[in-house]
């Protein structure tokens, strides 16, 4: 049988985390932060036969640097990519409620499995948990003012 012992030498490629807005957040509104990890194939030689490993991410941790951390399943994606307008909530967004500066860490959770020469794919007992880059953000706040124009109409008008 083998185990993650056996594979330490095989690793996938680190995981990275982003932000919408990038590295800077207002505070009382959610931050749309969201990992970019997939399923990756990665070839060797394990029991000195050709072999590919497969990890697949089934878990994002994340610490926000606020004392609040969060343990998901998705990673999330751009307010784009998830049909949303800006400052809306994600399944990963995170709302600060004090001003500072914070650094958000995320570890990602890999399945792995392995198959052998070109054999099928058999599962390895447990999971690898690896980090992500980090964050440094700057929490703030932000004022509204009152402009002279309608922004929908002329949104290029002053402070639109």
């Amino acid at each position: 049988m083998v185990t993650l012992d056996d594979i330490a030498r095989f690793r996938p490629a680190p995981g990275i985390q982003r932000m919408e807005p990038d590295g800077w957040v207002v505070v009382g509104l959610p931050a749309n932060i969201y990992a970019i990890a997939n399923a990756e194939l990665v070839p060797g030689t394990l029991l000195e036969l050709p072999a590919e490993v497969r990890f697949t991410p089934v878990g994002f941790r994340w610490d926000y640097g606020d004392g609040s951390t969060a343990t998901l399943t998705t990673k999330g994606g751009t307010w784009r990519a998830l049909g949303l307008s800006e400052f809306d909530p994600t399944p990963t967004s995170h709302i600060y409620r004090a001003p500072g500066s914070y650094t958000i860490r995320l570890s990602i959770v890999y399945r792995a499995e392995y198959r052998l020469e070109d054999g099928p794919f058999a599962p390895i007992a447990g999971t690898i948990t690896l980090p992500a880059n980090e964050l440094h953000i700057t929490a703030g706040g932000a004022k509204t003012v009152l402009v002279d124009r309608d922004c929908t109409v002329a949104p290029a008008g002053p402070g639109c």
